[in-house]
């Protein structure tokens, strides 16, 4: 799907070149993490396969292709197999929902009839299918990100490329973002994302390539995000600040459920993601994991440092902790269930199996969530 030969990547006025002679294979259906520093040259090889950049040398192939031969003229024919995300949505203010998704398959020229019935169904996939009416600054950061998402995946791309695109959303927000990432790979897209959040990298355990002043590093299958980690995941529990307003267990138990459970010891059954109980009572009390109380286990509710607010009439109260979206884990990514993008579509849409749709979200989601 995309090969790197020796690519090296100078820049006018700098002294190091942004990468530096390096060699990247990615497969196709593969989930990749770019990692890095700031300037390390992860957006540099995002560029790269785009074709918004051309190397200063080496060569890259893109879905069989030479990037090096492609003409100018093409280069947007070509565009029409990727799909970008961005970290600022990059949305067309003036537009709505249905028309910003809708614009992307408008330009490639595809039928009226065509887009009629995909822009629908892609805003169902993700959730949005009551907010096609609405244009951006009436939606909440995240609804914005999902827009951005259905906007990229309208038109079926081989390959979603996405450029931080939780960088701009709150914890809880952006787990749900990376459930429907995951989601969109489980069901044959290859992903390659550049990021800087170390505590989803370390629980999604897909594959890793760490860059370092335009040098791969690490290149690893199952890998974590690495020594440039600000707080280690083990840590994130006590830390005095915390990377997540959510607890480590939610996050684990969301994006990868088949870890709750040592191999070595009896599994650990999760019925709500606040209550943790031994499968067998003769489980030693330490690997039994106990939450004080039971809002502390919900994405969709952050902590209080300051003591417990008065009731305030005018809070949204969008998701409800006892409603419907009260589970934290999708039914689909329960232990010991396989994630099977087919059955998904046979037995429901992927917007109810993530719990991202909900019989009032016309009515009552209306903004930023506070």
């Amino acid at each position: 799907m995309i090969l790197f030969e020796n690519v090296t990547k100078k820049y006018r006025g700098t002294a190091k070149p942004a990468l530096d002679g390096i060699d990247l294979k990615v497969d196709r259906g593969e989930f990749v993490f770019i990692v890095g520093a700031s300037g390390s040259g992860k957006s540099s090889c995002l560029r790269l396969i785009l074709r918004e950049d051309q190397p200063s040398a080496g060569k890259i192939h893109v879905l069989g292709q030479d990037l090096s031969k492609i003409s100018s003229r093409k280069v947007p024919y070509f565009r029409r197999n990727l799909g970008t995300v961005f970290q600022d949505f990059r949305l067309l203010t003036n537009k709505t929902v249905y028309d910003n998704v809708a614009f992307t398959l408008q330009v490639i020229g595809k039928s009226r009839g065509f887009i009629q019935e995909a822009v629908p169904d892609t805003l169902e996939m993700v959730g949005l299918a009551n907010k096609a009416k609405r244009f951006p600054h009436e939606l909440s950061g995240g609804e914005q990100q999902r827009v951005a998402i259905a906007r990229a995946i309208v038109n079926k791309p081989a390959i979603l490329m996405a450029d931080e695109p939780t960088g701009n959303l709150d914890p809880a927000t952006s787990l749900g973002i990376m459930q429907l990432l995951r989601s969109i790979n489980a069901a044959g897209t290859t992903v390659v994302m550049a990021t800087h959040e170390a505590t989803f990298v370390d629980i999604m355990q897909q594959r890793v390539v760490e860059l370092s002043q335009g040098v791969i590093v690490r290149d690893e299958v199952g890998g974590g995000y690495g020594e440039t980690a600000s707080i280690p995941i083990a840590d994130l529990s006590d830390a005095s600040v915390q990377v997540l307003r959510t607890s480590e267990a939610v996050v684990r138990a969301a994006l990868a459920p088949e870890m709750l459970g040592d191999v070595s010891r009896p599994a650990v059954q999760v019925d709500h993601v606040s209550e943790v109980t031994p499968a067998d009572p003769e489980l030693p009390e330490e690997h039994v994991e106990v939450h004080e109380s039971p809002k502390e286990a919900s994405v969709f509710e952050e902590p209080h440092p300051f003591g417990i607010e008065e009731p305030d009439d005018e809070i949204d109260e969008t998701v409800h902790a006892d409603g419907p979206l009260g589970r934290s884990i999708p039914s689909f990514l329960e232990p010991g269930k396989p994630l099977d993008a087919v059955q998904m579509s046979e037995t429901g849409n992927l917007a109810e199996h993530l719990g991202l749709k909900r019989k009032d979200d016309d009515q009552t989601d209306v903004g930023p969530v506070r």
